[in-house]
């Protein structure tokens, strides 16, 4: 009556082999930890964009004020004049972010040397972000000066 098998009656009943897989709890912590894992990632998803979109704000201001630089250059060193503050804004890409500002400080260092130092401001994602570029617009232009 017991054939192979200890401590348990047979019964003319025939047991399956013990099945090899997984319980229910295993696949519940397995689909938790996945979610974790998938939000985490999302998270990380969203904050690259949200860096994408800064740095295409800030390329945007550098470039602006790049511009604002070579159209003073272009005016000649007799348009600017020393202690002067020009007020660029309405030049600005309309795809700055709110809040946004530029304007140019003129300096004299030297005699024949006017300093262009441009400004651009704006509030990007809650962070205020400034962008500041300066260059030297001297008296001699190209092809002049020689003799």
């Amino acid at each position: 009556m017991f054939r192979g098998r200890k401590n348990r009656p047979s019964f003319g009943v025939e047991y399956a082999p013990q099945e090899n897989g997984f319980t229910l709890v295993e696949l519940l912590v397995t689909i938790v930890v996945l979610g974790i894992v998938i939000a985490s990632l999302g998270g990380l998803y969203y904050l690259m964009q949200i860096t994408e979109v800064q740095s295409q704000h800030y390329d945007m201001a550098v470039r602006a004020a790049r511009t604002e630089i070579e159209d003073l250059r272009n005016n000649g060193y007799n348009s600017l004049t020393p202690g002067a503050t020009i007020n660029f804004t309405s030049s600005l890409p309309s795809a700055l972010p709110r809040d946004k500002s530029g304007s140019v400080a003129i300096s004299q260092p030297l005699s024949d040397l006017r300093r262009v130092d441009v400004t651009i401001t704006y509030t990007d994602y809650g962070k205020h972000q400034t962008v500041e570029l300066s260059s030297d617009i001297g008296i001699i232009g190209l092809g002049q000066g020689q003799g």
